[in-house]
């Protein structure tokens, strides 16, 4: 889920996906991590389940 109404987020997500097309997935994980820790967000989003690392 991604926030809409932030500007910063679309950019990073449409960011993201050109990179998923050219098929860089390497620079669209940092994307992805770029879009969920910029200062904007007073709480950061955290990680959609089945999308990260099982701990």
């Amino acid at each position: 889920m991604t926030d809409d109404t932030c500007p910063t987020c679309r950019h990073y997500q449409a960011l993201r996906e050109q990179a998923k097309q050219a098929g860089d997935y390497s620079k669209a994980t940092d994307y992805e991590v770029l879009r969920r820790r910029h200062p904007t967000h007073t709480v950061h989003i955290p990680s959609q389940p089945g999308g990260g690392r099982a701990a």
